[in-house]
């Protein structure tokens, strides 16, 4: 059997070649591999920070959400969020709820937004109102009328700001400006009664001199011995209408005329006499017993008397407008221990219609008064007299039986 025939010697450095080539190409490989296997290593750290920066993001806007939605809740004044294009209401806060009337338990309806509200946002920015003005407007809430003051601003969106064709997501920021508009408008009602409080007090200054000139003539002529009992009975009417004028300008110059009493020591049985005479006039017109008792001995007291004698003919004034005509009207007065002084004590009844005991708490206050023929200022003023002697005076009252005002005085 004959041999293989041999190889030629190129085809062994050929062999030899291509062993080379191929562990060349392996190294290569296993570099490339590590390479690869470390580049994957550093994607997948770079991955796993990633994921978890990530998940931290998620987690920090979750939480920056709950605080956002805490922050809308705490807020004093009301937010919310609508569509207005889409007439749906996205975002409602508790104080916006409140404000608007809403339930905030379940999702509102933009029914249930005041039509005041709706027809704002239908409108659109105009002439009438710009994105960013404030709008004040009155709604209807559970406690009564409301005055709220809205702010517009447009939120970016798909179909871009809004133009005036209602087509951006709105947010409107709600204030309760109902208190700031009832001081406004007890502030415009104070301004007007100082102006009035300021006119009547002019008028009153220009009326009192030439009614005092009345009033010296007019007693005067009562004093005419010459008069028959018709003109008597004319000039003791005449009398008593400027008399009663008289009393309601002093109540308006007392009124108005804030200041202290000018205080002497004054004969208070005197002043009451005079007094009880300075009325009789006005009891004799009204049909009505005037009635005076006084134990008070020579009783001094620190008085002005021109304020006493208001005083007197305020109560006076105040009981023949509620005593029909044949009842009576007393003045009783005596002195009193008190501690370890004396105080005199005046009460001055009537037999009239009395005070109900609704109206009994405010018949001091002034401009309050049942009788529109009273400008509610006579009893108001007596108070402050009392104020200024540093003494009181009360009332006690039954319907249909009478009331007494109960004055006190210190006694010197």
């Amino acid at each position: 059997m004959n041999p293989p025939p041999a190889l030629p010697a190129a085809n062994d450095g050929l062999l030899a070649d291509a062993f080379s080539i191929f562990v060349s190409a392996a190294a290569r490989l296993e570099r490339s591999y590590t390479q690869l296997h470390d580049e994957v290593a550093q994607l997948r750290a770079q991955l796993e920070e990633r994921n978890r920066a990530l998940a931290s993001s998620v987690a920090e806007n979750a939480r920056m959400k709950v605080v956002h939605s805490q922050i809308l809740d705490a807020l004093p004044c009301g937010v919310a969020v609508v569509d207005a294009r889409n007439e749906e209401i996205v975002l409602l806060n508790p104080e916006a709820a409140r404000l608007l009337g809403m339930p905030s338990t379940e999702k509102p309806k933009w029914a249930q937004l005041p039509s005041p509200l709706r027809a704002m946002i239908a409108s659109g920015p105009s002439q009438t109102w710009r994105l960013g003005d404030e709008q004040q407007i009155g709604v209807r809430a559970a406690w009564g009328e409301c005055w709220l003051r809205v702010r517009c601003t447009s939120i970016e969106s798909a179909g871009g700001r809004m133009d005036g064709s209602n087509s951006a997501t709105l947010v409107l920021t709600i204030r309760d400006t109902t208190f700031q508009k009832q001081a406004d408008e007890e502030r415009e009602a104070s301004r007007q009664m100082m102006a009035l409080a300021e006119m009547a007090t002019l008028l009153a200054h220009e009326i009192r001199n030439p009614l005092g000139s009345m009033e010296l003539f007019v007693s005067l002529l009562a004093s005419d011995e010459a008069l028959n009992d018709q003109s008597r009975k004319w000039t003791e009417n005449l009398q008593a209408g400027v008399r009663s004028l008289a009393a309601t300008v002093n109540n308006v110059l007392r009124f108005h005329t804030p200041g202290s009493a000018q205080l002497a020591a004054t004969n208070l049985p005197e002043l009451l006499v005079n007094g009880v005479e300075f009325i009789r006039p006005l009891a004799q017109q009204a049909c009505v017993e005037l009635s005076f008792e006084e134990a008070l001995g020579g009783s001094r007291v620190m008085a002005e008397p021109g304020a006493l004698q208001q005083l007197l003919l305020n109560l006076a004034h105040n009981a023949f407008r509620h005593t029909a005509a044949g009842g009576v009207f007393s003045v009783r007065a005596r002195i009193e221990p008190r501690n370890d002084a004396r105080v005199a004590i005046m009460e001055f009844s009537d037999t009239g219609s009395g005070i109900s005991p609704e109206d009994l708490p405010h018949i001091f206050d002034a401009g309050f008064s049942t009788n529109r023929q009273s400008t509610g200022l006579g009893l108001a003023v007596c108070q402050r007299i009392m104020a200024q002697h540093h003494g009181t005076i009360s009332a006690t009252s039954k319907l249909g039986e009478g009331t007494t005002f109960r004055v006190e005085l210190p006694i010197l």
